[in-house]
């Protein structure tokens, strides 16, 4: 239970996708509810996605499901017989509508945080109204759902924070074999070393940093000439499109908008992913998706870096989150020659999640 899926892009709809696709693998019958400016029914292969009318929207994000819906999955969880409900981030009220129906219909309740924080980058009005939120609306559906899972350590660390709650750690996951498979064959490694950003254009998210990053090193008689490569969208991009054109790197920046998993895949390929995110960030499957595509990677301290880093990937994290820091890494790392072989990423697979998922269901049931 969601408010935002696919097609709709983003760190927790993918999360959603890739636990539900790799549940129905193993024999689960699996079904979505979410909201959608079009609503209606539909079987996305062996998956049943409803998707109920999205009323009173903020932003792209955040939305609220129409009256009498707590009713209707009430209904619907009788039909389909429902053993688990899964429901993902605290301030959603389709979280708090999700574990209340199955509270009420006595059914377990799992339900996935993806916040290591409180809402950060915002103005100080929408600031204090998140805290309101997670203090009121977050914390009951924290303390309502049967288990509570956090995709990273920070994340189950801020939930017993926030409402004194025990989560589990469910780190996040992808699909390396079909990252891997969406690379080029032969690799194509670039002949000039690439700097890539990929990620919202908001602020927070680090777009204008990954450029003040790279200005610093075109100047550095010790750096390699490399490119620029910008990837995502948002509100921002008239703004980044202006930073862009007035850069003394105009000549070597591509500003790219949202590419598919094909075009990001080749993108990545042998680059360097620079991470500048100051956000609350849970766990960002860009990180994995850079690393299976043969790219080294430069972030701020953001949860699940210093796993991935201690495993002996190519994980470079700054001590803070500034371009002043970022900097001498990325010049490390444009310095490194790419990876000729990519080492497994089994370990952070969407079929290892869902077994976890099963064992964490039937330790809550």
């Amino acid at each position: 239970m969601i408010t935002n899926y696919p097609p709709r892009s983003g760190g927790v709809e993918a999360h959603v996708a890739g636990l539900a696709a790799a549940l129905d693998a193993r024999g689960w019958r699996v079904t979505v509810v979410t909201l959608d400016e079009t609503p209606g029914e539909t079987m996305e292969g062996r998956i049943r996605v409803i998707r109920l009318p999205r009323r009173f929207p903020v932003g792209d994000v955040l939305a609220f499901p129409p009256f009498g819906t707590g009713r209707r999955i009430r209904r619907l969880m009788r039909e389909v017989a429902a053993t688990v409900v899964s429901t993902h981030t605290r301030f959603f009220p389709m979280s708090f509508v999700g574990v209340r129906a199955a509270r009420r219909t006595g059914v377990t309740s799992l339900h996935t945080e993806h916040g290591s924080d409180f809402v950060g980058g915002v103005s100080p009005l929408i600031g204090l109204a998140s805290r309101v939120v997670d203090h009121t609306l977050g914390i009951a559906v924290l303390r309502g759902a049967s288990a509570v899972l956090g995709v990273s350590d920070r994340v189950v660390a801020f939930v017993e924070r926030l409402s004194g709650v025990r989560a589990s750690t469910f780190f996040n996951a992808i699909d390396p074999a079909a990252w891997q498979a969406s690379l080029p064959a032969p690799a194509a490694i670039p002949a000039r070393p690439r700097l890539v950003y990929v990620g919202r254009l908001v602020p927070g998210k680090g777009w204008d940093t990954a450029l003040d990053v790279a200005e610093r090193l075109a100047t550095d008689p010790d750096c390699p000439e490399f490119e620029v490569h910008l990837c995502g969208g948002g509100p921002d991009r008239d703004a980044l499109a202006r930073r862009a054109a007035a850069s003394p790197l105009a000549a070597r920046i591509h500003v790219r908008g949202r590419l598919s998993r094909a075009e990001l895949a080749a993108t990545l390929q042998g680059a360097v992913y620079v991470n500048p995110t100051t956000l609350s960030e849970g766990f960002q499957t860009t990180l994995l998706e850079a690393l299976a595509c043969g790219a080294r990677v430069v972030t701020t301290d953001v949860a699940g870096a210093a796993e991935l880093r201690d495993e002996g990937r190519p994980v470079r994290i700054a001590p803070t989150a500034d371009a002043a820091a970022l900097t001498p890494l990325v010049r490390d790392a444009l310095g490194d020659e790419p990876a000729t072989v990519i080492p497994s990423m089994t370990a952070w697979s969407w079929d290892a999640r869902a077994d976890e998922f099963a064992q964490h269901v039937a330790r809550a049931t």
